[in-house]
């Protein structure tokens, strides 16, 4: 396999920003400006392209998060409280037990649901993507979705693991940090592309928070200078049962057990359970090797999981409920320069360090003191002044092995 790029503007360069018209209204997009990538594949009877924006969107994408029209796409950071009723949200711990897999699945935008997840994982699609979907092909354009299932174990409870580097900050039973993407285009061909929008529906109340940074990746995965840098921004969502969070799919993001509430985890040792349901929009891009859950696996659901009665009732409530109800974070928090108040405000620490990346030592993503902003619960826009040390670095593994590269050249 291989890729062939070339750039291709529909019309004159121009940097895609919202800008207003005299009037006060949202003036049209301006024309996007596209890195199109010819994907050959041998066992292909014609090469896939796809064609990525300058803001590393699908194309058509940012048109839609740039409208205020009927096709607008929101790509805010939001939450929605109760999306789901949380005693539906705990009924579905069992399915989600089935699904765990290891893999993600497709449910196509015209797709019909044959169980209680896929039936969610189609209104969480239409909640963020209804007024904008008509616009991409329906044969690209669909909800990927799977769950994740995250635990203490005797072995791992309170310990900070990373196989690759014991001295790294990745607790078992957190999610390590990443972006969402395409992932065998990532492996393939070296080549970046997100969903629409990425989402995360918690089923339960304990667990790690999940954190959402504002840095995004470069288009291609060999810049790897361009993956690091300062963040100024951040939220910090803690598990509640049914909560909805809903942030633009190029965003940085994991599950920091270390900054879980006190009460959401137990004592070193003591088993606990982080559920959830994820579900990734995508619009006119379809992830490579992603397919519908195995209709012959159908059968490990709970018999009230399977058929439509009443989860189509259930899917429609939590779409109304999450389009209706979604909004900012509920609390906001600066953090200071280094050498401030910050570390002293309670969060127990100087700075976490978490390293990622494919093969875990890439970078590390480093996060300051938060206080007690980390641990009060609900949801947590954190803003990094100028100094405060959040950023994506490189990995000193890394630097060694330049360093001893060098020093073997001279």
């Amino acid at each position: 396999r291989a890729w062939r790029a070339g750039m291709g503007a529909a019309g004159k360069r121009a940097r895609a920003k919202e800008s207003e018209t005299p009037d006060g209204n949202p003036s049209p997009p301006p024309p996007e400006e596209l890195l199109v990538l010819h994907l050959d594949d041998e066992d292909a009877s014609e090469p896939e392209e796809v064609a990525i924006d300058s803001h590393g969107r699908v194309r058509g994408v940012s048109a839609c998060v740039m409208t205020r029209d009927a096709h607008f796409l929101d790509v805010r950071t939001k939450v929605a409280t109760n999306a789901l009723p949380p005693a539906v949200a705990a009924d579905l711990v069992g399915d989600c037990e089935a699904a765990f897999v290891g893999d993600s699945f497709w449910l196509g935008v015209d797709a019909q649901p044959r169980c209680a997840l896929e039936h969610l994982a189609r209104a969480v699609f239409l909640a963020h993507a209804r007024g904008c979907a008509e616009r991409f092909d329906a044969k690209k354009t669909g909800a990927e979705w799977w769950v994740q299932l995250r635990r203490d174990t005797d072995e791992g409870a309170g310990e900070r693991v990373n196989p690759l580097n014991p001295d790294d900050a990745n607790h078992p039973a957190g999610v390590a940090f990443h972006w969402d993407k395409d992932e065998t285009l990532v492996d393939e061909y070296g080549i970046n592309v997100h969903p629409a929008v990425s989402t995360v529906t918690y089923l339960g109340d304990a667990g790690a928070p999940t954190m959402v940074a504002d840095k995004t990746p470069p288009v291609m995965y060999e810049d790897v200078s361009a993956f690091r840098g300062a963040i100024a921004n951040a939220v910090l969502s803690h598990p509640e049962k049914g909560k909805h969070l809903s942030f633009d799919g190029r965003m940085l993001h994991g599950a920091p057990r270390e900054l879980a509430r006190r009460e959401s985890v137990t004592e070193k040792n003591a088993k606990y359970l982080r559920a959830t349901f994820l579900v990734n929009v995508w619009l006119g891009h379809k992830p490579a090797d992603v397919e519908p859950f195995p209709a012959e696996a159908l059968g490990e659901f709970r018999e009230a999981s399977r058929g439509d009665e009443p989860w189509s009732e259930v899917a429609h409530a939590m779409e109304e409920r999450i389009r209706r109800n979604a909004g900012p974070p509920s609390r906001r928090v600066d953090v200071e320069a280094r050498g401030r108040s910050a570390a002293a405000e309670g969060g127990g620490y100087e700075t976490l360090e978490y390293a990622f990346g494919e093969t875990g030592t890439e970078h590390v993503f480093v996060v300051p003191s938060l206080g007690d902003g980390a641990s009060r619960g609900g949801t947590v826009a954190f803003r990094f002044a100028s100094g405060s040390g959040c950023a994506v670095v490189e990995h000193p593994s890394r630097k060694r092995r330049r360093s001893a590269r060098g020093k073997k050249g001279s």
